[in-house]
């Protein structure tokens, strides 16, 4: 069983007297007690990571968080979990570690339902590369079209990025079908955009057969500034640093210079210690709760919200044909940032905007929708808390 208030009451930012209604999930997560005590007990240790004895305690437990990632999505090593900063960092560090790889005339295939992490990256590298990009449409129901996959594939495709599930609309691509489609009709590399379905999902990175899988911590309750690029050991080890420095290299003379093996080889630098310490204190916290059971909790919140704003004629719904956690929407006639306000000042904080999507927001036909996004911790008394102030905004609106 899964118990919402008891999950809820791991948050400290309910327990404040000026918390709002937060609604506003699929941009970021709320931090449990778990994160904020494992981050402080870390600074106030002393030492890093892998630089002297005396940082051991440390260094064990921040290997002991990649051996964590690597179980939570079944990735084939401990040494095919890279750290970055987050989904951005780690899909350019494939784009440009790939670079070598990709020459004029190449091909790099992604859709209209990406992220501009993923968008306007391979943009970037297409042109940097003079290769040719072939944006892939989604259909009605907001899935990529997988017969233009199928016609797009050839023997000069090198990349094929896909987004797990929408931040605009809550769509979860069928991505381990999309994956057979490329392994049949080409020799391309795969990447799986999976900053939305992190906590939505659980993930079998061997299943999917993804070459490459990115993600962000701070989407599934823990610290901002971690990220995670997880893959096959075969294609991890294609790719160029995208960062050069120190902890990343075996030797280094006047003459050569030795890289070190995955995964250090693409981790320069200090690393967010306590981001990965304290991350490694959320996944360890959150196995003790039915994940199945919490999503199916939020996505019964989302969708009494769809069934409602339904009812209304002058609103417009964007959102996954099949139930999810995510509620797109627009008032016509009425600004976005107008309602925005009005429900800010009523305590509720959702999104509003182009979601970093605007080639999906193109696809809708709309500049910008409201947001709507729920998590397990999410109750039924603050859907009825949205409505109200919904039904007062509309009123100061009309």
């Amino acid at each position: 069983m899964f118990y919402p208030e008891q999950f809820r009451q791991q948050f400290p930012y309910f327990k404040q007297k000026d918390a709002v209604v937060y609604l506003d999930n699929a941009a970021t997560t709320l931090k449990p007690q778990i994160l904020i005590d494992a981050t402080s007990e870390f600074y106030v240790s002393a030492g890093s990571v892998h630089r002297s004895q005396y940082d051991a305690k440390q260094t064990a437990l921040y290997e002991q968080a990649r051996s964590r990632v690597r179980q939570f999505i079944n990735a084939e090593s401990d040494n095919a979990i890279i750290w970055t900063s987050g989904t951005t960092q780690a899909i350019n560090t494939v784009a440009n570690g790939l670079i070598p790889h990709i020459h004029a005339g190449d091909e790099i295939i992604i859709s209209e339902a990406d992220h501009h992490a993923n968008f306007v990256t391979w943009h970037e590298i297409a042109q940097k590369c003079g290769a040719k990009i072939h944006i892939l449409p989604l259909l009605d129901n907001w899935l990529i079209d997988e017969n233009a996959l199928v016609s797009a594939l050839n023997e000069r495709t090198k990349l094929v990025a896909f987004n797990f599930i929408s931040n605009v609309t809550g769509t979860e691509q069928p991505i381990k079908y999309l994956i057979q489609l490329v392994r049949q009709h080409s020799q391309a590399l795969t990447l799986v955009d999976a900053a939305q379905a992190i906590s939505h999902v659980k993930i079998d990175l061997q299943k999917l057969d993804a070459d490459f899988l990115a993600f962000s911590a701070h989407k599934i309750y823990g610290p901002n500034g971690i990220g995670v690029l997880a893959g096959k050991l075969a294609a991890l080890e294609q790719l160029q640093p995208l960062q050069y420095g120190g902890k990343m290299v075996t030797d280094v003379s006047k003459d050569a210079i030795h890289f070190a093996p995955l995964p250090y080889r693409l981790e320069a630098g200090t690393p967010n210690i306590a981001g990965v310490i304290a991350f490694n204190a959320v996944l360890e916290w959150l196995a003790q709760w039915d994940f199945i059971q919490a999503e199916k909790h939020a996505i019964a919140l989302a969708e009494q919200v769809k069934v409602r704003l339904k009812n209304d004629k002058n609103c417009q719904l964007f959102t996954s044909p099949e139930p999810s956690s995510v509620v797109s929407f627009v008032f016509n006639g009425i600004a976005s940032s107008d309602l925005a306000t009005l429900l800010a000042e009523q305590n509720i904080a959702l999104r509003t905007g182009v979601h970093c999507a605007m080639p999906y927001l193109s696809r809708l036909g709309v500049p910008n929708t409201l947001r709507l996004s729920f998590a397990p911790y999410n109750t039924a008394r603050e859907v009825e808390l949205f409505f109200q102030a919904l039904e007062k905004a509309l009123a100061l609106l009309d």
